[in-house]
């Protein structure tokens, strides 16, 4: 991730130079020590670098990849609030030079540099010092520049110095406290995502389910708005539900709400029958609402047969949207499908809750970025293993969905710990212990998860000799559904190609079973487990 800076004019102010002026490396300090968000850093930062520094302006741009842009996401000194939120273009600002070539830029007369940005739009006299802000990597995230725009005052080495020191504070605070609100988000996300299943269930009407299901996208996505257009046989569109704020037309949302052929994202949609993400949206040559910054689609199906897109749209800016948003847009799409195609109350719950509870496992393992497949392949065994068990049904559903969530606390986890290629630190194998305890919490007070799917989810680790985790249960004090899963999860592990190791063969991993029942596993499940295997490698 990178970012840069820009230029603002601001009226005459001086700074002090004499011996009371702050010692930037303690009021840098306090940007790490007294920050209460990734924002806040920022706000801190701002107001810091006039204390600090000789500046009359100051400003934090961010680069927000995926629309090329330079974001002030914080200002300082004149013109701030007016400042603040805009984006500007590559060429567009001397932040840009700092960004590129990610070194201090210095400019003595910023009004004589055609790209300097001035938000009044005059050009006034001043200076203009950028700095990097680089995170923990030396990743380029912005830039922290200072000027002054119609002052007396010169930005020395002084100045420069302590920028630098400011600015290489508020880049690794920025950086932790990102990682710690992503975590937080994205948990936020699959729980508010995994109750809307049972949200759906009780509605019946078509435009309650869409309405609800656009309310919960919103929450978890960011965009203002959201909308679905149904499409008729003749494959005419019509706007059906239009949920959040109002987007300016032309055309406005009464004429949509006309029979109409397909433009704009909602074609787009229709012509490749594939999600669509759109992040400049005013600059895309298909675009049809010019009130709307950046969108994206995807299509609503019925047996097969699309018969609708579902939309988001963001109608201030332009908005960096979270990287799993596609996959969050296509779950809730298919959610919104089922419901629609439902053809009995109880049959259609079941078939609902099967269906996001297995995509939510397959979108949790997709943060380990080496075990795809994983979820789909532990269920079919489990449910294989469970049947020559002679489990009830019940029990069989229950293991299923244990399957399906098993590793849902992982959401809390990080991707510095949960993706290291190498051996983990004691700190961080307690951190990836907690997630069984996690995934429990995240699911007791989901009413439609049974007992049973949490002992799965919180007992999965533990060892038949009592030295697993979270609780160190030992034997038959394990859930059955517990020994079952764990046995077909470790077989999994080991016939699977990770980056750290080879695909064990069938007979090596099955013998490795054999070797630690009784230690790791129920020595009667491993058993059982073996030999149906070995009929199943000799029937194939």
């Amino acid at each position: 991730m990178k970012s840069t800076l820009v230029k603002s004019a601001a009226p005459n102010r001086h700074r002090s130079s004499g011996p009371h002026r702050p010692k930037p490396g303690v009021e840098a300090q306090t940007v790490v020590l007294l920050a209460q968000s990734s924002e806040d850093v920022f706000r801190r930062c701002v107001s810091l670098a006039l204390q600090i520094t000789r500046a009359t302006t100051s400003m934090v741009l961010l680069y927000r990849p995926g629309l090329d842009v330079l974001e002030v996401v914080a200002a300082s000194g004149h013109l701030a609030e007016e400042a603040t939120g805009r984006q500007l273009r590559r060429g567009e600002a001397l932040g840009w030079r700092v960004f590129d070539s990610g070194e201090v830029q210095s400019v003595e007369r910023a009004q004589d540099i055609a790209e300097a940005y001035f938000v009044s739009g005059r050009a006034q006299p001043g200076m203009y010092l950028g700095v990097p802000l680089l995170d923990p990597e030396g990743q380029v995230l912005g830039v922290l520049s200072a000027d002054t725009t119609d002052s007396p005052e010169r930005l020395d080495a002084a100045d420069a110095q302590a920028l630098l020191l400011l600015g290489q504070a508020a880049g690794v605070a920025y950086s932790r406290w990102l990682a710690l609100e992503h975590a937080q988000v994205t948990a936020r996300q699959f729980e508010r995502l995994a109750t809307l299943t049972p949200e759906l269930d009780r509605l019946t009407r078509p435009e309650e389910i869409a309405r609800l299901a656009l309310q919960a996208l919103i929450e978890v996505s960011g965009f203002t708005s959201g909308a679905v257009f149904g499409i008729d046989s003749q494959g005419q569109a019509t706007l059906t539900v239009l949920e959040g704020e109002e987007y300016e037309g032309p055309p406005s949302a009464a004429q949509l709400r006309e029979p109409h052929p397909p433009a704009g994202l909602v074609a787009e949609v229709l012509r490749t029958g594939s999600p669509q993400l759109v992040p400049d949206y005013m600059s895309w040559s298909g675009a049809r609402v010019h009130s709307i910054y950046t969108a994206a689609a995807a299509p609503l199906r019925s047996r097969g047969q699309v018969v609708g897109v579902i939309g988001l749209m963001h109608t201030r800016h332009r908005h960096e949207a979270p990287g799993e948003i596609m996959t969050l847009l296509g779950m809730v799409a298919a959610r919104i499908d089922q419901a629609l195609e439902r053809a009995s109350g109880l049959e259609y719950l079941h078939q609902t809750r099967e269906a996001a509870l297995r995509a939510l496992g397959r979108v949790l393992e997709g943060r380990d970025g080496d075990t795809f497949g994983h979820t789909d392949r532990v269920t079919t065994l489990a449910l294989q293993l469970g049947e020559a068990l002679g489990r009830s049904p019940e029990d069989l559903q229950h293991l299923r969905w244990g399957a399906y969530l098993h590793d849902i606390g992982k959401v809390a986890v990080g991707d510095d710990v949960l993706r290291k290629p190498g051996e983990l630190t004691a700190a961080e194998r307690r951190l990836m212990q907690r997630h069984v305890v996690v995934g429990d919490d995240m699911l007791r007070d989901e009413v439609f998860v049974p007992r049973a799917v949490r002992e799965v989810v919180r007992h999965h680790h533990e060892r038949w000799d009592g030295s697993g985790y979270p609780d160190r249960l030992a034997g038959e004090a394990i859930p059955l559904l517990a020994r079952i899963f764990s046995v077909v999860d470790v077989y999994d592990a080991l016939v699977s190609e990770r980056p750290y190791k080879r695909a064990w063969p069938q007979s090596e991993a099955l013998a490795e079973l054999e070797r630690c029942a009784g230690s790791q596993f129920d020595p009667q499940i491993v058993e059982v487990f073996v030999n149906l295997e070995k009929a199943c490698s000799v029937l194939l």
